[in-house]
């Protein structure tokens, strides 16, 4: 009787181990989801590691919607490349299986003829003040959330410093120096590639009125998403 009761708790046991694993995996495969659309590479290039055969086919899936389009494809290439795991590989045989696609023009201009187009978006929801942006040292603007501004280029390098707030010097040895003066502080600077022709998504978030921005190249799907709902940056925010 005690040799039954035994057995049955391991078998129990046994089967809710199992249905807390497969509930665990449900939960990571829906973690995948959520850093696709927020574009988290790194999250992403984790998750090909994963134990559950399901995370890592959600994250082939993903990486697969990335580099689905041509100005996504090289960089995408470069993180399955670095990753050692064989969902990585898995995944850049499925990208080589298809040509990949020219990124449609969210916001086409007529008559432009540039090459290389590179939207600056700021999401909608994203706190703080409006902070200006310039780009290869000459065009600038002033991003306000929910707001893009489309940059016309070419394939290469380019240069994007968001200015930053001006901050309350320390007091110095001075004894006139009663504080409160200010100071200004060096913009913050990154350096993007557009390796190929075609179209970018750079997204710019502040993410409160004292945090620092952010600048980041966004995988195409959801930057494509972000912008289409966006309005263009005001011409006197110029």
């Amino acid at each position: 009787m005690n040799k039954t009761i035994s057995m049955g708790s391991v078998g129990l046991f046994a089967l809710l181990s199992l249905s807390v694993s497969s509930g665990c995996a449900g939960m990571r495969v829906r973690q995948v989801a959520a850093w696709e659309a927020e574009g988290n590479e790194s999250a992403l290039k984790t998750a090909l590691s994963d134990d559950s055969s399901d995370v890592q086919e959600a994250a082939i899936a993903a990486w697969v919607r990335y580099g689905e389009f041509d100005t996504g494809r090289p960089s995408v290439l470069a993180s399955l490349g670095s990753s050692s795991a064989d969902a990585a590989r898995q995944a850049e045989k499925r990208l080589f299986g298809q040509p990949p696609r020219a990124v449609p023009d969210p916001h086409p201009v007529s008559g432009a003829s540039s090459s290389t187009i590179v939207y600056f978006y700021r999401p909608s929801e994203d706190g703080g003040d409006a902070r200006r942006l310039t780009v290869d040292g000459s065009d600038r603007m002033l991003l306000s959330p929910g707001r893009f501004y489309r940059y016309a280029t070419s394939v290469g390098s380019h240069r994007a410093c968001i200015e930053l707030p001006d901050v309350e010097a320390p007091v110095s040895d001075d004894p006139s120096d009663s504080g409160g003066q200010m100071r200004k502080v060096a913009p913050q600077c990154s350096t993007l590639m557009t390796p190929t022709a075609g179209i970018y998504f750079v997204r710019q978030r502040v993410q409160g009125s004292k945090g620092r921005p952010e600048l980041k190249v966004m995988p195409v799907p959801p930057g494509l998403s972000a912008v289409k709902e966006l309005r263009p940056a005001e011409p006197s925010d110029r």
